[in-house]
């Protein structure tokens, strides 16, 4: 990590350091189409000739102006805990050509899991071909592998409606890929197979308890970067077999019931797709970038959902001017409708079963939201930079999942707006 990042920042001190560390993050992909190297520098932190060990800093404050509800862990109160983490990162050179790497993340909030992120052993065939086995990040986006590296893009926190709905944002497995760079431009494909288990998912940026497995997970992504254009393709799919925590017994009383079309209603199992393009242009003075995610599945319980965002921003000297737009938009579903007889008569024995079962539907995100976002970040050290966003955020219609209603545990059914300040030091090493 800090060999990728100050090895090509050393020399470049009158480049934007931010367009720097972004062609560096995408190696071995160059805004020239030069290929990169993740070799040795001297600036890595060597605990002996074959180990060196890099790290993350993240310091983040945030508040939410809203009528009593929070988003992404920010309320009405300031919070320095929600974002923040350190993260250690050892890698063994084995040889030449085979390494292990590691990544602990320590979180400071208690929605996000501390432990080991990354394992895995990497064998590179030649210059061009690499293998990684063990536990890997899910690749969905442009900032994936990243995204704990807040120094290597320019908000405090990447657009929500992206970022923070990753159902699954590591796998176990393997995955190949494959470099070339020409004269004038360079390709990355990569390959990946893999499962991944887990006692939760993350919706909307909320941690859900859960008997999370998905299964047969394949996907790929190709990279194409040509002068300062550049274009990503991503394909993923899985088998889900996962069950919520909180659904459980509700499934489980449906079903001694008799009301079998109702449960089902709320399994989150069967194939989920993840469709995703990227496009951006860069150069010494500027960047425009932008996403688009559609997750597809056959699930009731689990709506397909269409995210994007467009984003620019200009560079003078240290320092980083950028706006940001993010969308997006769940389709409906609609309950069974074999329990509605029951609402109208609270004196029937099955009138808390239905009021439960539709009151568990409304906890579906089915809306939308919108966000405008307008940043600032100043590089005032090489390996060091400080960011500040405000974050305009409305919800196109009820409910999106991602404001929670502190003062009710019941979802609103009002669309919500809220804006959020934040401002972060990041800091790697």
């Amino acid at each position: 990590m800090k060999t990728r990042l100050l090895s090509a920042t050393a020399n470049n001190r009158q480049r934007p350091l931010l367009t720097v560390i972004t062609s560096v993050l995408l190696a071995p992909l160059t805004i020239v189409g030069v290929a990169t190297t993740s070799s040795s520098s001297a600036n890595a932190a060597k605990l002996t000739d074959d180990i060196e060990l890099s790290g993350i800093v993240r310091v983040i404050g945030g508040y939410l102006e809203s009528d009593n509800h929070s988003i992404d862990g920010y309320s009405d109160s300031v919070s320095l805990h929600q974002q923040s983490l350190i993260a250690l990162q050892p890698t063994w050179h084995i040889n030449d050509r085979l390494s292990t790497t590691l990544q602990w993340v320590g979180h400071t909030g208690e929605g996000r899991e501390s432990g080991i992120e990354w394992a895995y052993l990497s064998y590179s065939l030649n210059d061009q071909w690499q293998l990684k086995a063990g536990k890997l990040r899910m690749p969905f986006f442009h900032y994936s592998d990243s995204i704990d590296v807040g120094y290597s893009y320019p908000w405090v926190s990447p657009p929500l409606q992206l970022y923070n709905n990753k159902l699954f944002p590591t796998f176990k497995g393997a995955n190949v890929s494959y470099n070339f760079a020409g004269e004038s431009f360079a390709v990355r494909l990569e390959g990946l197979y893999g499962y991944y288990h887990s006692d939760s998912v993350m919706i909307a940026g909320s941690r859900l308890g859960a008997d999370a497995k998905v299964d047969n997970m394949y996907g790929a992504n190709a990279a194409l970067r040509r002068g300062h254009w550049g274009l990503r393709l991503a394909y993923h799919t899985g088998d889900s077999q996962t069950r919520m925590e909180f659904l459980t017994p509700l499934m489980t009383a449906l079903q001694q019931a008799g009301f079998d079309d109702a449960s089902s209603t709320l399994k989150a199992e069967g194939p989920v797709n993840v469709y995703s393009i990227g496009a951006d242009y860069e150069d010494f003075t500027s960047f425009y970038r932008a996403e688009w995610v559609r997750t597809v599945t056959d699930l009731d319980f689990s709506p397909t959902q269409t995210s994007y965002y467009l984003s620019a921003g200009r560079y003078i000297q240290d320092w980083t001017l950028h706006l940001t737009f993010a969308s997006s938009a769940n389709t409906r579903t609609e309950p069974s409708d074999e329990l509605q007889p029951f609402l109208a008569d609270p004196t029937t024995p099955l009138y808390p079963l239905a009021a439960g079962y539709y009151t568990a539907y409304q906890r579906i995100p089915t809306g939308g939201m919108n966000s405008v976002t307008l940043g600032a970040r100043w590089d005032f050290r090489l390996n060091m930079a400080l960011k500040t966003d405000i974050s305009y955020l409305k919800e196109t219609s009820a409910y999106s999942g991602f404001f929670v209603n502190e003062g009710d545990s019941s979802q609103d059914v009002e669309a919500q707006t809220g804006t959020l300040y934040q401002i972060g030091w990041e800091w790697i090493f």
